[in-house]
């Protein structure tokens, strides 16, 4: 990951950067320290009046749950930075990518407590957060802190807002309306407890739109979550939302008494002084004790979280940590940045796989230029196919038919291609006699003979089933787990071998014609496709601890 600015330099008079820790759609954030030795987070932004508006929202905002911004500064350049609290841990996304059945519930409850009680204190100054979600939100010895405010907005703004902002799997219905208030923090953050219950989101699909339009019209499936916790999720997660929770407070309470144990009333009343027998045991009921004073109020047993309830301070006390986002998933890019790296990457496709077919010529000691020619074209558009079919997907998205279909139809694409560079040249003399062909030109190129389709066939079905039968989108995800993955390789291999028997000569020129190109294609596509690596864990390993 390249940033703008280097380790050492001084952009702010006062701070000197020591390093870049997140870039995304909103600028870069760098991790920098003071003259007298105070550690920052010094936030570079890139759309400044989209961000600003959300920052000076809560500039002057403090509470042990929310990440601090300390002031707003330009540099000699013009461009504005915030400087903020450093915070030194993991952001809550990447804890549920570790656990992907969920959390412990006695976690969730803490945590969700302290998000509560964040939320709380944001809307009642007056700020919907709009941009709720678990990379937004960092994790450091138990403690937990809202960040990125970029999108905060002032509940008294008469401001109408004419688009969708935010992420769409956190997105609330009413949002397509242009409506944004308290609401969708709560919807936000029914998706979250959702998430961090399950390891999973209530809803996913294929794009943009088609999730948004479950969070229309679908229901979440509830049947997996623990005892108690489907009546919250479902309520938080209403269209309606008059009938969500009213306040961050409300639904604290309501996660909170799911820890209470369902016990059956039992109601034993004996005169006093009674004995009760039971076996070689006996025990006597000691006389009623006097109702407590009328000054001396009941408590009630459900417990009551107030947004600045004394649990936080029980809290291991917490560091400042970084606000940037962490790269666990990939932020938002603009069209003409989606369209620089996709050139870029097909551009570099056809480079890479002729280098690496430059061993393979030289220990299979090919001495014919054209055979490996064929091989270079037919992994060249095996690459290509990868990267386009794609389509922009995410390592985690789901697997469903339309990506497969996609990548089966262009494998269409690749077999034809395959056949074509054989020049149609299949047999089709007779034994002891001329060359005979009904052949018929096929977009001028050559002759496609009777004999000859079921060959083109093969070609078809072997170059469709093999990419129709892998995650091939997985190999080209920014968000993939690593830049090479040998088991990507591993599994090159493993479909070419798979469907051998479509290939139309048999066994015969298969590892040339085949597994050859589409392991050196897995190669050249995770190393041309752009990578956004983890952020490095912290030294001493996170540790789950209970409520």
């Amino acid at each position: 990951m390249r940033f703008t600015y280097r380790s050492g330099q001084r952009v702010l008079d006062g701070f000197t950067l020591k390093r870049g820790v997140g870039k995304g759609g909103f600028g870069e954030v760098y991790f920098a320290l003071s003259d007298a030795g105070k550690e920052v987070a010094l936030k570079l932004l890139a759309e400044r009046e989209v961000e600003m508006r959300g920052v000076l929202n809560c500039l002057n905002l403090k509470h042990p749950n929310l990440v601090h911004v300390y002031d707003v500064r330009e540099d000699e350049h013009g461009d504005t930075w915030i400087v903020m609290e450093y915070v030194l841990g993991e952001s809550l996304s990447q804890v549920i990518q570790r656990h992907r059945n969920g959390l412990p519930e006695n976690l969730v409850r803490e945590w969700f407590g302290a998000l509560s009680r964040a939320v709380g204190y944001l809307h009642d100054q007056g700020v919907v957060h709009r941009d709720l979600k678990p990379a937004n939100i960092f994790i450091e010895n138990g403690g937990l802190k809202v960040g990125d405010y970029g999108l905060c907005k002032s509940l008294t703004s008469g401001q109408k807002q004419t688009q969708r902002v935010g992420t769409v799997h956190y997105m609330a219905p009413e949002i397509g309306s242009g409506k944004y208030d308290k609401a969708i923090d709560v919807y936000a953050c029914g998706v979250m407890l959702y998430e961090m219950l399950t390891g999973k989101l209530p809803y996913d699909g294929e794009s943009d739109n088609e999730i948004f339009v479950k969070h229309l019209t679908a229901v979440p499936d509830v049947a997996g979550l623990p005892r108690g916790f489907a009546p919250i999720v479902l309520r938080a997660l209403d269209k309606n939302p008059l009938r969500r929770y009213a306040t961050m407070a409300e639904f604290a309470r309501a996660v909170e008494a799911t820890a209470l144990p369902v016990a059956t009333p039992v109601n034993l009343t004996l005169p006093a002084g009674m004995t009760m027998a039971m076996g070689d045991m006996s025990m006597t009921m000691p006389p009623p004790l006097p109702p407590p004073p009328a000054a001396v109020p009941t408590l009630d047993a459900t417990p009551i979280i107030l947004p600045d309830a004394p649990r936080a301070a029980a809290l291991p006390p917490i560091l400042p940590l970084p606000t940037a986002r962490p790269p666990a998933a990939p932020p938002a890019f603009a069209w003409r940045d989606r369209l620089a790296e996709l050139s870029t990457s097909l551009a570099a496709a056809p480079l890479l796989v002729a280098l690496l077919l430059v061993p393979y010529g030289l220990i299979a000691q090919v001495t014919n230029p054209l055979a490996l020619g064929k091989v270079f074209l037919v992994t060249t558009a095996l690459a290509w196919t990868m990267v386009l079919g794609a389509g922009g997907r995410s390592f985690r998205s789901a697997d469903t038919w339309w990506p497969r279909l996609r990548f089966a139809g262009l494998g269409l694409a690749v077999g034809l291609l395959a056949f074509w560079l054989d020049g149609w040249t299949l047999p089709t003399a007779s034994a002891g006699g001329p060359v005979t062909s009904r052949g018929v030109t096929f977009f001028g190129l050559g002759t496609i003979d009777g004999e000859s389709v079921p060959y083109a066939a093969k070609y078809l079905l072997y170059f469709a089933g093999v990419l129709g039968a892998g995650r091939w989108w997985r190999l080209s995800a920014r968000d993939r787990k690593d830049r090479l993955s040998f088991g990507a390789l591993m599994a090159s291999g493993f479909w070419g071998l798979l469907l051998v028997f479509l290939w139309p000569t048999g066994t015969e020129h298969v590892v040339e014609g085949a597994i050859l190109p589409l392991l050196v294609a897995s190669v050249a596509v995770q190393a041309v496709s752009p990578w956004v690596p983890a952020v490095n864990p912290v030294a001493k390993k996170f540790r789950l601890r209970s409520a």
